[in-house]
């Protein structure tokens, strides 16, 4: 046979091994994993659905690309439970209010489940907030009200960790949030009124360190009415040493998120004072010492960034 034909048949299958061997490392290429950041997986998984049309809305996948987080990444169900049902619920609330939400969700580091300590941690979000983490003894782990049902998802820049409710982030400290809420101008006038000779407890209320947190179990205004006090005037008149004493019985150390209060007592501010709490399934109510029946959380679980606020239908008689 012609050698220059043999010369010619030995280059074109060297040229076809190249490319096929081109070709090959080629497909191998397509086929690399591309590192997964937490916006990723956001986008991938099905769970996570209304999370996914709140990141894209709010603007901050870009963010959930960042190096060193961790994600409390609320699942559809989550969504559901607080009234988010569809995108246009979420296009309720305007971009800022949505991207407040979603960065009280996220720590600016990777914490994974193994390293949350024992008990409650106050810790920062990346909202510039203050969250409350708790690892009870059993080894459920919550972050305000809400539980982790699937820790540890690892990604490129840091871990999700599923949780079963909303957070909704803190406005202020608790003497802030108090000031705030419409319902509450009774207690507010009861504060101010008590804060000159007791301001211990107007200083417990506004601190903004979390080295003293505490809980408010708050009486609305409903429930001032019904205990005698008919008016803002009757709370300014109101003997000063018994409003510091029945404030004082409304207010407990640590933050307690529904989750953590139990059937039992809790010890009060008010020196040698306790209140008796009965926890069910259904519903948590709150009895002072004299009072003839409990009291009733009717919106509970407000945090602040020094405690959480529980409000409740009666004032509370020690």
């Amino acid at each position: 046979m012609n050698s220059a034909f043999l010369i010619g048949i030995r280059r074109i299958a060297t040229i076809v091994l190249l490319f096929m061997v081109l070709l090959s490392c080629k497909n191998s290429d397509d086929t690399v994993a591309i590192p997964q950041t937490i916006t990723d997986r956001i986008i991938e998984d099905n769970q996570f659905s209304m999370l996914r049309a709140a990141m894209v809305y709010a603007e901050v996948g870009d963010v959930f690309k960042g190096g060193n987080l961790t994600l409390f990444a609320p699942n559809d169900a989550a969504f559901q439970a607080s009234g988010l049902t569809t995108p246009a619920a979420i296009t309720a609330y305007s971009k800022s209010q949505m991207r407040a939400i979603l960065l009280y969700h996220v720590l600016g580091g990777p914490v994974s489940a193994a390293t949350i300590p024992s008990g409650q941690s106050p810790v920062a979000t990346v909202g510039k907030s203050i969250a409350f983490l708790n690892k009870t003894s059993d080894g459920k782990i919550f972050i305000n009200n809400a539980q982790l049902i699937q820790a540890d998802i690892a990604v490129a820049n840091g871990y999700i960790h599923s949780i079963d409710r909303l957070l909704i982030p803190s406005s202020g400290n608790l003497l802030t949030t108090i000031q705030n809420n419409p319902n509450l101008t009774f207690l507010t006038a009861a504060i101010q009124r008590v804060g000159t000779s007791n301001p211990t407890l107007l200083t417990t209320l506004s601190n903004e360190s979390t080295s003293s947190i505490v809980t408010v179990f708050a009486p609305n205004d409903a429930a001032f009415k019904s205990a005698g006090y008919k008016d803002l005037a009757a709370v300014n008149s109101a003997n000063v040493q018994t409003l510091t004493n029945t404030l004082l019985y409304h207010v407990v150390s640590g933050a307690l998120f529904a989750n953590q209060l139990q059937t039992g007592s809790l010890t009060t501010l008010l020196n040698g004072n306790r209140l008796t709490v009965t926890a069910t399934a259904n519903q948590i109510t709150i009895k002072g010492n004299k009072n003839a029946t409990a009291a009733t959380i009717k919106q509970g679980d407000q945090p602040t960034t020094n405690g959480v606020i529980h409000v409740i239908d009666q004032v509370l008689i020690p």
